[in-house]
């Protein structure tokens, strides 16, 4: 496995995956519409620009497999909340390497390098209720889950979301 940083020549292959996680785990939480006849496109509008030009605040890492494909991928915003500390806005793995150990080490670089920027912080996510793999996976890793909100996305309306917590992220490097 090899991880590193996301270069804007990344967004078509971290869109399709996203494209596809969100398809898979998100069928009965987001907008079905949505899943079926736009999120490819709106993804990879979104990767591209945020690959093209990065706010000064965030990071993405790619994990690449065995033979050089996208096996994952994480992104990060520093410094996001005075209270909860860095945002993990994506954490994903594709499907055939689930298991594998790639999740894992995305979760630990990305709190290697919350915590090189500031040893003290801490760091979250949004996690739908209902997806409750995701939900054991950063249990397993950690995560507390602080509070529970009802979502404020519109293509996810009527359900709920946790915020997951690390409250120090050189913990999860162990």
């Amino acid at each position: 496995m090899i991880l590193r940083d996301a270069t804007p020549e990344d967004a078509r292959a971290i869109a399709a995956l996203h494209a596809a996680n969100w398809r898979s785990a998100y069928a009965g939480i987001l907008d079905a519409d949505y899943l079926a006849h736009e999120v490819e496109e709106e993804r990879l509008t979104a990767w591209r620009e945020r690959l093209a030009d990065p706010a000064p605040n965030f990071e993405t890492v790619v994990a690449l497999g065995e033979d050089g494909s996208l096996a994952g991928f994480s992104s990060l915003y520093h410094a996001h909340d005075a209270r909860w500390g860095g945002f993990l806005d994506n954490l994903h793995t594709d499907a055939r390497v689930r298991g594998a150990g790639y999740g894992q080490a995305l979760l630990r670089e990305t709190a290697r390098r919350f915590a090189a920027r500031n040893p003290r912080t801490g760091f979250y996510l949004w996690v739908f209720e209902d997806n409750r793999p995701a939900r054991r996976f950063y249990e397993r890793m950690g995560a507390e889950e602080s509070e529970r909100v009802p979502s404020d996305w519109t293509r996810a309306p009527d359900t709920w979301k946790y915020r997951c917590h690390w409250p120090e992220a050189h913990a999860v490097q162990a």
